[in-house]
């Protein structure tokens, strides 16, 4: 079990350490260099492959592009190397020479990420037993949370001290580490029938899916829930251009706080939210972390009254992190809890996808709201909005329960 679960965390590691260095430090990147803020948000769109990954993931679960290591372990130590080669060859570029080739790359290494990520969650939830889902899903959530405290608050320090280059190279090293996880993990994937053909995979995880109760409402409750954070953590599309050009508050601050204290508050909350949910069902645990994301947005409406105050800005950053490191890990566990094995990849992709599109739709969407009405009218609206999955959790409580089961698609 130790050995298990430790894998998880390294592959969680894995997984995130990507998604700052084409998000939010490659955002700050921007910014850093005098681009506008519009410039700067639009980059989060770059993220999109996160959401339309499901449209590759049934050959995720047919195929195997490395066979000698297994399904899930040849597709993942593929893209590691990929994600290894990419960012070493962004680091020759800059924002203020060749701002649309690395917004390309960006796009090109998020493809890659986004791949390794569905292998990792469908091998994850492949190797682990339903009782340990909810560890499995704190663990990956902690290990992926602590990359990106490597790859955006220990990113944006050695940018400031060593130049972008050096930060980027260094980074990309660092994927080594999954690649090391991958190979020593055992592959748990479910053996191929021979009756089911490609086409099987691709209608059979949607016919499964949408032969549940309220899938709609699930779908919803799942892009809502992911809204409560959007505007605000690390990884959000907006928050970047709001602390440097917004408060005007300084590279290596935002490097220690916003990404160190951050992500730091993140995993304190997955571990807070690991232990409740040992006592806790899943259905309460999803809603009163849900309450909780949505009040700390209020501390970023103050933020946004004051300006530039570390004391309230250090608060604002700790209690939202922190807020969303809890709202990730039930979420997670949701998604391990729902999914149908033999289409592990797929079905975990669309309830990702989901999940992804606030943060990816965040950047373009906040800086035209806040075009109109100022950051504080920005974040008035995001605390409206990040309540408005209670009635929509209400409707699939029946989904969170441990002794439901999906119905299974029998293929002639």
């Amino acid at each position: 079990m130790n050995k298990r679960l430790l894998i998880v965390f390294v592959l969680g590691f894995s997984s995130g350490l990507p998604l700052s260095l084409i998000s939010s430090t490659l955002q700050a990147w921007f910014a850093d260099a005098g681009m506008s803020v519009m410039a700067t948000g639009a980059l989060s769109l770059v993220s999109l492959p996160y959401v339309y990954r499901v449209i590759w993931a049934p050959l995720l679960d047919r195929y195997s592009i490395l066979p000698r290591l297994g399904k899930r372990r040849g597709w993942i130590f593929l893209m590691q190397g990929l994600l290894l080669v990419g960012f070493n060859f962004m680091a020759w570029l800059s924002p203020t020479t060749h701002p649309l080739s690395m917004a390309v790359l960006a796009l090109i290494l998020a493809i890659f990420s986004s791949t390794q990520d569905a292998c990792i969650d469908a091998h994850r939830t492949e190797s682990l037993p339903k009782n340990e889902h909810a560890m499995g899903a704190f663990l990956a959530v902690f290990g992926y949370r602590m990359a990106l405290l490597v790859s955006g608050g220990l990113a944006l320090v050695m940018a400031a001290n060593l130049g972008w280059a050096v930060t980027y190279r260094s980074m990309g090293f660092l994927m080594t580490l999954g690649m090391v996880a991958t190979i020593i993990s055992p592959e748990k994937s479910l053996p191929m029938p021979k009756h089911m053909t490609l086409k099987d995979f691709l209608i059979g995880p949607l016919n499964d899916l949408f032969a549940r109760k309220n899938v709609v409402a699930l779908l919803v409750f799942i892009f809502m829930y992911k809204l409560g954070e959007a505007f605000t953590t690390t990884t959000s599309g907006i928050v970047m251009p709001f602390f440097i050009q917004g408060l005007g508050i300084p590279l290596q601050t935002i490097g220690y706080v916003n990404k160190v204290l951050g992500v730091l508050s993140i995993l304190g909350g997955g571990f807070i939210a690991g232990l409740l949910m040992l006592r806790w069902t899943l259905y309460q645990s999803l809603f009163v972390f849900g309450l909780v994301q949505a009040a700390t947005n209020c501390l970023f409406i103050a933020l946004a009254m004051v300006g530039k105050n570390f004391t309230l800005f250090a608060l604002a950053v700790i209690s939202d992190n922190f807020a969303a490191g809890m709202g990730s890990t039930a979420i997670v566990a949701l998604f391990m809890h729902l999914v149908d094995k033999r289409f592990t990849a797929t079905q975990f992709s669309i309830f990702v996808a989901f999940a992804t599109l606030p943060r990816v739709l965040s950047g373009p969407f906040a800086a035209l709201v806040q075009s109109w009405v100022g950051w504080v009218g920005l974040y008035e609206l995001s605390f409206i909005l990040a309540l408005g999955y209670v009635p929509f959790l209400i409707m699939i409580r029946h989904h969170t329960e441990v002794s439901s089961t999906p119905p299974k698609i029998i293929f002639g």
